[in-house]
């Protein structure tokens, strides 16, 4: 029997796991490790970090539910096993895998680990910063500012501060605004009694995008009464304060690190990897962990691949379709060296993009320079969310769970 592990259940795990049982024909096992039972839906962190006029229970189960998606769900039916577990270790000479509570052997290795936050060796992040990458990070900011709002006033106004400019920063910028915004009357409080900065240490957010289309998400994200305040590079975060580099000092109640993301730590100490200076996998074409050392049998996928686009010679963005992508792609490879064919080579594609900016209200960048701005652009969002949903459940359940999200996270539009 062929042993085919999978470690992380993100995108690009997911991804892999599915195509892999829909095509093999051979002899088989697909196993998938993940310390958590659920797959979370990264896109829709902002909104649980936002959410407003929910049902409140001890363990916030009804928010959890709208993007914790577990993997019985996702598996159901479907020749795939799943074991909850935390990875500790990986020999690529013994083809084992070490976890807390067992030991796992393969013939062929996925490793889908995803990123961890980034504190970009910035004194105090990790020690007072809010991080955001859980379900339960967007759960404690989500508590913070109801607490902040509540007891905010004319004279004790509440500051928010959100570190990073890029797609996740502006999107839970634009959309703590309207959350404010609701709280602030629910507690018949004045929401001008709050500022709300966005701080990007390059010259500009979004770099990645076209000037014309940042200048639109400059304008929506003023309109909304986010400050932005670039060229701002952080050098000290506290427990009340960011210290920029020039020396200027503020003061805030709440410090969100939208920052960055880093590979897994483990991945530094396995033999047999090539990893860059950030941290991430190197792979070949064929998304190939080394095969000199790891052998042809062990793939990346993810966040915790760096992968140089050949056209720009540039690490690809982390995005969420471009993990699908080349989960897809390690599928169809480990199916072709099962059948000792030629592999695919993968490439990469990441043009196209959607930015919730608020409400409903989204800008999407599509293919061929169409696009779509308002809310319009929010159905958009909507349909890629659902067309997703479609790809790993029934299709009850996922029709189920985007109206679910829908419902619940337009309370603060």
């Amino acid at each position: 029997m062929v042993k085919i592990l999978i470690l992380g259940g993100g995108f690009g795990g997911i991804r892999t796991a599915l195509e892999l049982q829909k095509n093999i024909k051979s002899d088989f096992s697909i196993t998938l490790v993940d310390k958590n039972n659920h797959h979370l839906f990264l896109p829709a962190l902002y909104e649980v970090a936002a959410a407003y006029n929910v049902k409140r229970d001890l363990f916030a189960v009804h928010l959890k539910k709208s993007i914790c998606i577990p993997y019985s769900d996702i598996f159901e039916n479907k020749n795939i096993d799943f074991i909850q577990d935390e990875i500790t270790d990986i020999d690529v000479s013994t083809k084992k895998v070490f976890c807390d509570s067992r030991i796992l052997e393969y013939d062929f290795l996925v490793i889908a680990l995803g990123g961890q936050t980034n504190d970009l060796g910035i004194t105090g992040v990790k020690e007072y910063a809010y991080s955001f990458k859980t379900v339960n990070d967007g759960l404690m900011i989500n508590k913070k500012l109801e607490e902040l709002i509540k007891n905010s006033s004319v004279s004790n106004p509440v500051k928010i501060f959100v570190c990073g400019g890029g797609f996740t920063g502006v999107e839970l910028a634009a959309e703590l605004s309207g959350c404010v915004k609701k709280l602030s009357k629910k507690n018949q409080t004045n929401h001008k009694t709050r500022s709300l900065i966005l701080f990007e240490a390059g010259s500009k957010i979004l770099p990645m995008i076209s000037d014309e289309k940042r200048e639109h998400v400059v304008r929506r994200l003023t309109r909304l009464g986010v400050a932005i305040m670039e060229n701002s590079p952080i050098e000290e975060i506290g427990s009340n304060f960011i210290k920029l580099k020039n020396g200027q000092k503020m003061e805030g109640d709440i410090i969100i690190w939208t920052a960055g993301i880093k590979a897994n730590d483990l991945l530094k100490n396995i033999p047999g990897l090539y990893v860059s200076t950030s941290g991430k996998i190197i792979t070949d074409e064929f998304l190939q962990v080394n095969p000199a050392t790891a052998g042809e049998n062990v793939f990346a996928v993810g966040d915790n691949v760096e992968f140089i686009d050949p056209k720009n010679q540039k690490p690809i963005p982390a995005l969420a379709y471009v993990a699908i992508d080349q989960g897809k792609i390690v599928a169809k490879n480990i199916l072709r060296l099962m059948d000792n064919k030629k592999l695919c080579p993968y490439k990469p594609f990441y043009n196209v993009w959607v930015a919730p900016i608020g409400g409903k209200y989204a800008i999407a960048h599509l293919w061929n320079g169409v696009h779509f701005t308002g809310f319009w652009g929010w159905l958009v969002k909507q349909m890629i969310d659902l067309r997703y949903m479609l790809s790993i459940l029934s299709f009850k359940r996922a029709i189920y769970l985007v109206w679910r999200e829908v419902t619940l996270f337009t309370k603060n539009d």
